[in-house]
């Protein structure tokens, strides 16, 4: 029963994650770079931005096999598992928050906004509870382990790159550029940041919340 609680969290941060991944589509200002490959590659085979999530973690997790060899972890595999759970609330909150309005742009920089701050609180709170990160998240530990750099670097970098390569595959497939604008790449540059700053009250908070009962 110890584990519970941190299952509890790990999952909650999850849901969380996927409410600011959908936060940002309807605010129309550009998706969280967190979904903007699987994005990309929804609208070009025409396939649920879940589903699609599931088969780019599922690949997320065979480049960190190679990046650490005989350094991953067994249990790793279990963000295969969990890659399957997040696909499912990425639809799932798609219809929960589809009735906010963002007719105008103010509404849409606050739910800009309100994206980046939900997407790093969701991280932050499964990253602490050390099961095993979503595998976007264990991709960057992957090479923050290798490379011995900070996480929220690393992670501005990770999002900089998936939101290149995601306008890279949008032009050549399908010839516009729909879901990726200002706020991607605002929310590209700020996640790490923000995530570096939640960490410092959060981590702590989180840890003796979910951890003083696990000796």
């Amino acid at each position: 029963m110890k584990y519970v609680l941190r299952f509890l969290i790990y999952f909650a941060g999850l849901f969380i994650l996927a409410i600011g991944i959908n936060l940002a589509i309807i605010s129309n200002l550009g998706v969280s770079p967190v979904s903007a490959l699987p994005l990309s590659i929804s609208e070009v085979i025409g396939v649920s931005l879940g589903k699609v999530t599931i088969g780019v973690y599922a690949f997320y997790v065979l480049i960190q096999i190679i990046i650490l060899r005989k350094d991953f972890k067994l249990k790793s595999l279990m963000q295969l598992l969990f890659s399957f759970v997040f696909g499912f609330f990425v639809d799932y909150t798609s219809v929960l928050v589809s009735g906010i309005n963002s007719s105008n742009y103010f509404l849409q920089v606050l739910l800009l906004l309100l994206s980046i701050i939900t997407v790093s609180i969701g991280i932050v709170m499964f990253i602490t509870m050390d099961i095993v990160p979503n595998a976007p998240d264990g991709l960057v530990l992957a090479i923050c382990d290798k490379t011995q750099t900070n996480f929220g670097k690393v992670k501005v970098i990770f999002d900089c790159s998936s939101v290149i390569l995601a306008i890279i595959l949008s032009l050549l497939f399908i010839e516009r550029v729909s879901s990726i604008r200002e706020g991607t790449i605002i929310s590209a540059l700020l996640i790490g940041k923000v995530i570096d700053i939640i960490s410092k009250p959060g981590v702590p908070f989180l840890k003796k919340v979910a951890f003083v009962n696990s000796k």
